[in-house]
Protein backbone atom coordinates (compact mmCIF):
# COMPACT_ATOMS: atom_id res chain seq x y z
CA UNK A 1 0.00 0.00 0.00
CA UNK A 2 1.67 3.40 -0.68
CA UNK A 3 1.92 6.02 1.30
CA UNK A 4 -1.29 8.45 -0.17
CA UNK A 5 -3.46 5.38 0.07
CA UNK A 6 -2.59 5.08 3.65
CA UNK A 7 -2.58 8.62 3.70
CA UNK A 8 -6.71 8.88 2.24
CA UNK A 9 -7.18 5.79 4.61
CA UNK A 10 -6.31 7.56 7.75
CA UNK A 11 -8.03 10.50 6.81
CA UNK A 12 -11.13 8.71 6.40
CA UNK A 13 -10.83 7.10 9.72
CA UNK A 14 -10.19 9.76 11.49
CA UNK A 15 -13.10 11.79 9.56
CA UNK A 16 -15.64 9.18 9.71
CA UNK A 17 -16.51 9.23 13.36
CA UNK A 18 -16.06 12.97 13.78
CA UNK A 19 -18.59 13.71 10.82
CA UNK A 20 -20.86 10.27 13.18
CA UNK A 21 -20.99 12.10 16.15
CA UNK A 22 -21.23 15.90 14.77
CA UNK A 23 -24.45 14.53 13.00
CA UNK A 24 -25.85 13.56 16.46
CA UNK A 25 -25.05 16.88 17.90
CA UNK A 26 -23.00 14.40 20.06
CA UNK A 27 -20.17 17.62 21.43
CA UNK A 28 -21.60 20.99 21.10
CA UNK A 29 -19.65 24.04 22.23
CA UNK A 30 -19.72 27.84 21.80
CA UNK A 31 -16.31 29.66 21.60
CA UNK A 32 -17.75 33.29 20.45
CA UNK A 33 -21.14 35.02 21.59
CA UNK A 34 -23.63 35.25 18.88
CA UNK A 35 -23.02 39.33 18.19
CA UNK A 36 -18.78 38.20 17.64
CA UNK A 37 -20.15 35.77 15.54
CA UNK A 38 -21.82 38.43 13.03
CA UNK A 39 -19.01 40.93 13.38
CA UNK A 40 -16.41 37.96 12.02
CA UNK A 41 -18.90 37.12 9.16
CA UNK A 42 -18.76 40.81 7.71
CA UNK A 43 -14.93 40.67 8.20
CA UNK A 44 -15.10 37.20 6.27
CA UNK A 45 -17.12 38.90 3.85
CA UNK A 46 -15.18 41.42 3.28
CA UNK A 47 -11.76 39.82 3.17
CA UNK A 48 -13.30 37.46 0.54
CA UNK A 49 -15.04 40.28 -1.81
CA UNK A 50 -11.06 41.87 -1.47
CA UNK A 51 -9.71 38.33 -1.92
CA UNK A 52 -11.34 38.09 -4.66
CA UNK A 53 -10.81 41.41 -6.93
CA UNK A 54 -6.97 40.76 -6.07
CA UNK A 55 -6.89 37.25 -7.54
CA UNK A 56 -9.14 38.47 -10.26
CA UNK A 57 -6.52 41.54 -11.26
CA UNK A 58 -3.42 39.37 -10.48
CA UNK A 59 -4.88 36.64 -12.92
CA UNK A 60 -5.20 39.94 -15.55
CA UNK A 61 -1.99 40.76 -15.03
CA UNK A 62 -0.48 36.92 -15.47
CA UNK A 63 -1.98 37.02 -19.07
CA UNK A 64 0.10 35.00 -21.47
CA UNK A 65 2.96 34.60 -18.42
CA UNK A 66 3.91 30.95 -18.21
CA UNK A 67 1.42 30.17 -14.78
CA UNK A 68 -1.72 31.75 -16.73
CA UNK A 69 -4.08 28.71 -16.22
CA UNK A 70 -2.82 28.87 -13.42
CA UNK A 71 -3.62 32.38 -12.06
CA UNK A 72 -7.24 31.97 -14.19
CA UNK A 73 -8.16 28.89 -12.10
CA UNK A 74 -7.37 30.37 -8.60
CA UNK A 75 -9.35 34.11 -10.00
CA UNK A 76 -12.42 31.46 -10.53
CA UNK A 77 -11.51 29.44 -6.89
CA UNK A 78 -11.46 33.29 -5.77
CA UNK A 79 -15.23 34.27 -6.96
CA UNK A 80 -16.53 30.59 -6.02
CA UNK A 81 -14.90 31.65 -2.75
CA UNK A 82 -16.98 35.10 -2.57
CA UNK A 83 -19.74 33.45 -3.45
CA UNK A 84 -19.85 31.11 -0.91
CA UNK A 85 -19.18 33.32 1.75
CA UNK A 86 -21.74 35.69 0.46
CA UNK A 87 -24.65 32.94 0.85
CA UNK A 88 -23.37 32.32 4.20
CA UNK A 89 -23.27 35.60 5.05
CA UNK A 90 -26.89 36.32 3.79
CA UNK A 91 -28.17 32.76 5.56
CA UNK A 92 -26.23 33.93 8.44
CA UNK A 93 -28.12 37.19 8.92
CA UNK A 94 -31.05 35.20 7.65
CA UNK A 95 -31.69 37.76 5.04
CA UNK A 96 -32.08 34.55 2.32
CA UNK A 97 -31.36 31.44 2.63
CA UNK A 98 -31.78 29.18 -0.36
CA UNK A 99 -31.17 25.25 0.28
CA UNK A 100 -28.12 23.38 -0.81
CA UNK A 101 -26.53 26.92 -2.26
CA UNK A 102 -23.89 27.05 -0.17
CA UNK A 103 -22.98 23.46 -0.41
CA UNK A 104 -23.03 23.83 -4.61
CA UNK A 105 -20.30 26.70 -4.20
CA UNK A 106 -18.38 24.71 -1.56
CA UNK A 107 -18.00 21.75 -4.14
CA UNK A 108 -17.28 23.71 -6.94
CA UNK A 109 -14.90 25.66 -5.11
CA UNK A 110 -12.98 22.90 -3.65
CA UNK A 111 -13.29 20.70 -7.17
CA UNK A 112 -11.79 23.93 -8.58
CA UNK A 113 -9.18 23.97 -6.24
CA UNK A 114 -8.23 20.85 -6.19
CA UNK A 115 -8.01 21.04 -10.35
CA UNK A 116 -5.83 23.42 -10.06
CA UNK A 117 -3.37 22.27 -7.52
CA UNK A 118 -3.50 19.36 -9.59
CA UNK A 119 -2.92 20.90 -12.73
CA UNK A 120 -0.19 23.07 -11.85
CA UNK A 121 1.60 20.16 -10.18
CA UNK A 122 1.84 18.61 -13.63
CA UNK A 123 2.80 21.86 -15.48
CA UNK A 124 5.44 22.34 -12.98
CA UNK A 125 6.80 18.74 -13.31
CA UNK A 126 6.66 18.70 -16.90
CA UNK A 127 8.48 22.37 -16.72
CA UNK A 128 11.31 20.63 -14.47
CA UNK A 129 11.63 17.57 -17.00
CA UNK A 130 12.92 19.35 -19.74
Amino acid sequence: MSKKSISVLMLAVIALPVLAFAADNFVKAEIFSEEVERIIEVVNLVLALAAGVFAIKLAALAQGGTMEKTWNTLAVCSVLFVLLEVVGTLKGFEVVSIGGLGEIFEFLFVLTFVYCLYFTKKDLLNKMMR
